[in-house]
């Protein structure tokens, strides 16, 4: 199962809190929090497949106050 950390840059004019609960609300969104540091926020995303997670990403990207996001697929080992 595909897993990624999506790190968030938010849009200094929009309310964080509307953001994060939009992010949120996105399928295949499993957690999403505000951080302190070079990120606004990350998000831990699961899918059942590749294409699945692509989507996931892509609706992050809609989501108002998203401004650039860093994806960081997690390694299975």
């Amino acid at each position: 199962m595909p897993a990624a950390y999506v790190l968030i840059h938010l849009n200094m004019s929009v309310d964080f809190a509307d953001s994060l609960r939009d992010i949120r609300a996105v399928d295949g969104v499993q957690r999403a929090d505000l951080v302190v540091g070079p990120d606004d926020c990350i998000a831990y995303v699961e899918s059942e497949d590749i294409t699945q997670m692509m989507n996931t990403i892509r609706a992050i990207r809609m989501v108002n106050g998203v401004g650039k996001t860093d994806t960081r697929s997690i390694a299975e080992m």
